[in-house]
């Protein structure tokens, strides 16, 4: 497996994405399209977690990891461009026939892959939402919902709130950047890797935490989040026919996406189009960090949900 860079757009800034791939890999395969975490202002291309590069190497889609502009320079119509833009490029990637597409996300990165299925054709083969924010729309975001560790206001949150057009290049943790070297030849974890020494991370992951409180994320992207109350309308049978199935892992200890969140859209959505895995007593991006070897709840019901990809796909497929 190689990890090569490419730009796939510009938009204000080169939008650049990580296609992790293989010569051998079948031309006409899935490509997995996924967008990181970081509550929309922050996060980087390189956490990607590394039992979803396993995942896709064992089943020989590629992978890309796509940048995207960050909040609150970016608004949700420059977030729909960036991600239409990586959506087109990941269809073409190898140059020959459209490919489909297998969309997901971290947290706030799902935002972004649902997006995809509320605004675009051809819809993906399916949707796997890891920790994630499927609309802001929830109570959950529009409640000042307090969940910092400290006192959040402007003036410490300046710093964030002003700087240029970026996309992000800071993780949420060190330990979350993934390393082809971490992984053997053969797609398994690489026992002898050991990850460098953590640098600090500044603390711009508290703008989310700070939107939060302040009830923002709606008034700077919800013209383009229906939410998904329509999935329950009668007139909207059709739409719902078409929408993917959509995989959700989330931790029933998650305080940074309640679970409630997920639990009202898979009930919109209905048993059909979604299939809710739970991790008992795991928090957010409990899988951040793990490899298919890992034994524990945490790989149980990342497993038990890649049956239900693998599943989503096939019949996708048909």
């Amino acid at each position: 497996m190689d990890r090569l860079t490419f730009t796939y757009a510009t938009h204000q800034i080169p939008l650049e994405c990580d296609v992790y791939s293989s010569s051998t890999y079948p031309p006409d395969s899935p490509v997995f399209l996924f967008f990181h975490a970081g509550g929309l202002v922050r996060g980087a291309r390189n956490c990607v977690p590394p039992w979803l590069v396993q995942v896709c190497i064992y089943r020989q889609w590629p992978l890309i990891s796509a940048s995207y502009r960050l909040f609150p320079q970016a608004n949700g119509e420059s977030l729909l461009e960036d991600v239409t833009a990586a959506y087109e490029f990941s269809r073409k990637w190898g140059g020959g026939a459209e490919r489909p597409v297998v969309v997901g996300g971290a947290s706030a990165g799902f935002f972004c892959a649902a997006l995809i299925a509320h605004h675009l054709q051809p819809q993906p083969l399916a949707l796997l939402s890891i920790t994630g924010i499927p609309t802001f729309r929830h109570p959950f975001f529009n409640s000042s919902n307090f969940i910092a560790p400290e006192c959040l206001d402007e003036l410490k949150m300046r710093k964030y709130l002003d700087r240029s057009v970026e996309v992000g290049s800071e993780p949420i943790a060190e330990s979350m950047i993934f390393s082809p070297d971490s992984l053997t030849k053969s797609g398994g974890r690489n026992t002898g890797y050991q990850h460098p020494k953590p640098r600090p991370i500044p603390p711009s992951g508290n703008l989310y935490r700070y939107f939060l409180s302040k009830n923002a994320y709606i008034p700077m992207l919800g013209s383009v989040d229906p939410g998904f109350e329509w999935a329950e309308s009668d007139s909207q049978r059709l739409r719902l026919a078409n929408w993917p199935i959509t995989i959700f892992i989330h931790g029933n200890k998650d305080v940074d996406v309640g679970i409630d969140v997920i639990i009202e859209v898979v009930r919109n959505l209905g048993p059909e189009k979604a299939k809710l895995m739970i991790a008992e007593g795991q928090t957010h991006l409990f899988e951040a960090t793990c490899f298919l070897e890992d034994k524990g709840v945490a790989m149980d019901t990342v497993k038990c949900a890649m049956k239900e990809l693998d599943e989503a796909v096939s019949r996708a497929q048909k």
